[in-house]
Parts: C-alpha cells; sequence; structure tokens
C-alpha cells in the first residue's frame, strides 16, 4: 500500500497554529480536572493498568497518520469485545490548539497521536500522565525510539512514548552511480564521499545533477542537515527546558555541514531552482531520474515513486556525519494520555496493542515505519529493505527537545533559515554563526520568560 503522499515531513506546521497553543496551552493545567478512573484499574504505576479495561476510548490522530490508525482502530475493535476505541482524525495546522482547547476545557480524548515535536509543550504543564513506571513494565522498552521518547521527557520523567516514525535519510539513484562508475552498493559513509560521489555523476551531464535539497524549505532543511550535525556528536542547544543555551559559535559539526551545502552551491552540484525549492515539488527530480543523491524524507520518495523504481533504481542509506556515524530525525507522532482522560487504563490497553510485534510489522504497508528497534531482524530486512534502513537509524536518531523548535527551524525568519542562507548562499560562514547564536539565544530567553 502506498503512503499517503506528502512532501514535507510529518512535523512541520504553520507557525500561526503554534503561535496560537501559546496562548491556549497556558491553561492548559488550570480546569482542575482529575482523571475519572476506568473501571477498577489502578495508575499507571500499577500493574494493573492496562488490562482487561472496558467501555470506549476516544483516540485522536492526525490526518497524516490515517491509513495506520483506521487500520490499527478496526482491528482493535475486531478482537476486544470489552472495550472500543473511537477514531476522530485531526487537521496537521490545529491539532494542537484543538488539543489544547479539550484540555483546558477538562474534556480531551483518552489518547492522543500529537506530534513528537510539540510534546514538550505539554509535558511541561502537566497535560498528560506520568507514563514512567507503566513505560518501564514494557519487555521491549529499551527498543522503543530514543528519539520519541527524549521528546515526551520531562524532568526525568515519560509523559509519552513512540506511535509512528517519520524518518529522514540519505537517498541515491543507483543507476547513476553506475552510470558513474561508482559502486551502487557502496553509498556514501561521510561528508567527503558525499561530495566526491556527487561530482562524479555531475560530470554525466545531460541536466543529471550529482544533488539535491530544498533549498528555500527551512523546516525540510532542518529535516535533513541537523542528523549529520547530530551523528559527530553535537547539537544546537544544550541543557534542560529552562535552563537550555544555545552552542552554535564555534560549533564544528554545524560548520562542516554548511559547509558541504556550501560546496554544492558554488560548485554547481545542485539545480538552480534548488534555491526556490519550498518544499511542494520536493524530491521530484529525484524520482524523475535526474538527481544522484537527495536527503529526505524515507516516507518523501516511498510516496512517489513506483515499486518498480523503488526496487531496482533507488536505495536508501542513513544520512551520515562529517567522519561516519549515523542519525535520523525522529518525526513522527508520540501517543500521550491526557491528565483528565475518562479512561486511561483503556487507552493504555490499546497503546501496549499497538506497540505489539504483530501490530508493528504491518507499519510499513500502512505508511509508516516502526518505533521498535528489535524488529530489525533479517527477516524484516528482507522484507522491507528501504525501510530496514530507516529503521536501523531510528536507533541513533535524535530530536530536538525545547519549546523553541517550530519558530526556529519551521519560519522563513526563523535563526536556523537565516544561518543557512547567509552561510550556503552568501559564503559568510562567521556572520552566519553570530546570527545563529544570537537567534537561538533570544527564542530560548523568550520561551524562559
Amino acid at each position: 500500500m502506498k503512503r499517503k503522499s506528502r512532501s514535507r515531513p510529518s512535523f512541520i506546521v504553520l507557525f500561526s497554529a503554534v503561535a496560537l497553543l501559546a496562548g491556549v496551552a497556558a491553561g492548559c493545567s488550570s480546569s482542575g480536572t482529575t482523571p475519572a478512573a476506568s473501571s477498577s484499574a489502578g495508575g499507571p504505576g500499577s500493574a494493573s493498568f492496562g488490562v482487561n479495561a472496558t467501555g470506549t476510548v476516544q483516540f485522536w490522530a492526525r490526518t497524516v497518520s490515517k491509513t495506520l490508525a483506521q487500520k490499527l482502530v478496526s482491528e482493535f475493535n475486531a478482537t476486544h469485545s470489552n472495550l472500543k476505541v473511537k477514531l476522530t482524525l485531526t487537521s496537521i495546522n490545529d491539532d494542537t490548539t484543538s488539543l489544547a482547547t479539550s484540555i483546558r476545557a477538562g474534556d480531551p480524548p483518552d489518547v492522543v497521536g500529537l506530534n513528537d515535536i510539540d510534546m514538550p509543550t505539554f509535558t511541561r504543564n502537566g497535560s498528560f500522565l506520568n507514563l514512567t513506571k507503566a513505560i518501564a513494565r514494557l519487555p521491549f522498552a529499551s527498543s522503543l525510539s530514543p528519539g520519541h521518547l527524549g521528546l515526551g521527557t520531562y524532568q526525568g520523567q515519560e509523559y509519552g512514548l513512540p506511535y509512528w516514525a517519520d524518518l529522514s535519510v540519505l537517498w541515491y539513484n543507483k543507476q547513476l552511480f553506475t552510470k558513474a562508475g561508482l559502486n551502487p552498493n557502496d553509498p556514501p559513509t561521510t561528508y567527503a564521499q558525499i561530495l566526491s560521489d556527487a561530482q562524479a555523476i555531475n560530470k554525466l551531464g545531460n541536466g543529471i545533477h550529482g544533488f539535491t535539497f530544498a533549498g528555500d524549505c527551512e523546516g525540510c532543511l532542518g529535516f535533513t542537515v541537523q542528523p549529520g550535525i547530530w551523528a559527530s556528536g553535537s547539537y544546537l542547544t544544550s541543557g534542560p527546558i529552562g535552563n537550555q543555551t544555545a552552542t552554535i559559535t564555534n560549533n564544528q559539526a554545524l560548520i562542516q555541514a554548511l559547509t558541504l551545502y556550501r560546496n554544492m552551491w558554488t560548485q554547481k552540484l545542485v539545480p538552480d531552482n534548488d534555491r526556490t525549492d519550498d518544499g511542494p515539488t520536493w524530491g521530484q527530480d529525484f524520482v524523475a531520474g535526474k538527481i544522484g543523491i537527495m536527503p529526505g524524507g524515507y516516507g518523501q520518495v516511498e510516496d512517489i515513486a513506483t515499486p518498480s523504481e523503488l526496487a531496482t533504481e533507488f536505495g536508501d542509506t542513513p544520512l551520515p556525519g562529517q567522519t561516519g556515524g549515523y542519525s535520523t530525525f525522529d518525526g513522527g507522532d508520540d501517543f500521550a494520555i491526557p491528565t483528565a482522560a475518562k479512561n486511561p487504563s483503556g487507552a493504555w490497553e490499546f497503546i501496549t496493542w499497538v506497540l505489539q510485534t504483530q501490530q508493528q510489522e504491518q507499519y510499513p504497508d500502512l505508511g509508516a515505519t516502526p518505533i521498535r528497534t528489535d524488529l530489525l531482524t533479517p527477516a524484516y530486512s528482507a522484507a522491507h529493505p528501504l525501510d530496514a534502513v530507516a529503521l536501523k537509524a531510528l536507533g541513533h536518531g535524535y530530536a530536538p527537545v525545547g519549546l523553541i523548535y517550530n519558530q526556529a527551524f519551521n519560519v522563513a525568519s526563523g535563526p536556523w533559515f537565516q544561518m543557512f542562507t547567509t552561510a550556503v548562499y552568501d559564503g559568510n560562514m562567521n556572520l552566519a554563526l553570530q546570527q545563529g547564536q544570537s537567534g537561538f539565544t533570544q527564542l530560548i530567553q523568550q520561551a524562559a520568560s
């Protein structure tokens, strides 16, 4: 089954919705509502939590996971006679506002599939149940996506866990590799190899380019450039929420990443229109066979390429760091149970059922990557070779935990895109780093005030 087409990563949302959320979420924990009991189950710390629950579970999922959510709910309801799940799909542009409004009114869903990058806004306000003990009891807890768990963690306590993954990888055209004299079974694992492979492919001419990126899509760049920085062991911010600092100045991993893209641009290894590519057509030139290498979303190419093309023409590999290692942006959604949920035990029973192997193994055919690294077996790799690469990267994945992501990365005026533009297009690395340090610091201070 093909994924529902989307050219941008699932976490990129409209800033207007996020701005509105700030005012609504401030009152998330002010309703004074206490969670209603679910049958005779205790709370998340009890062994009876999520066992033999009854009644109805209200599940809100974003439309981007529609195919997955509908299939899971249908199968759960068909196999559970005493507990039923009712699915409500929410728009990706106002899902956070709708959730915050429902929490403030004391009438939230029992479980929500929330854009994982938005989790910190809710966890710090006491909006979700503390699931730390319940998660620890899961036999596969150590194999859950670390980036998703990190976004659901606040002050050492876990308030969410992974629902599905939308991951960034490095796509390459195996046929162009062969034509350029490169080994199609030896994709690049360092920045130097990415550059040299792109140079070799670019020499083919006839409208072929070695590399491509969505150069006017700030969120797309954050999704694909940052993993190389993380793979080198560096980050753009450090510290816990409430005590974070920007780490842009003299960040060598960041400098090397921006330098790679500067080289791609100045050496004309990318199409000229990359500068104005704002996302909607991102990846189409790659699938058309005109591009050798493209950092992008796993689902992005799987969306628009045919099964035959995926099997014979294209390959993917984890996004590498400057000298090796690899990482991925842990996009997708987290499960969370609002504090005022009426059936939290039923919600947890549904969540744990979804995380079981039988359900997780269906994910690739339902438009998602599983969120358990222990599913990466030889059998899984043989059945889903391209998704197996994304699942491999999941174990080394990350996503920035904080309150400024959308303002910093998902708007054109944010410090991330300003820094990228100054470094890559203008060639002024020193000014770019100054802009980044100042811009990130200002947003962090504003969020803390």
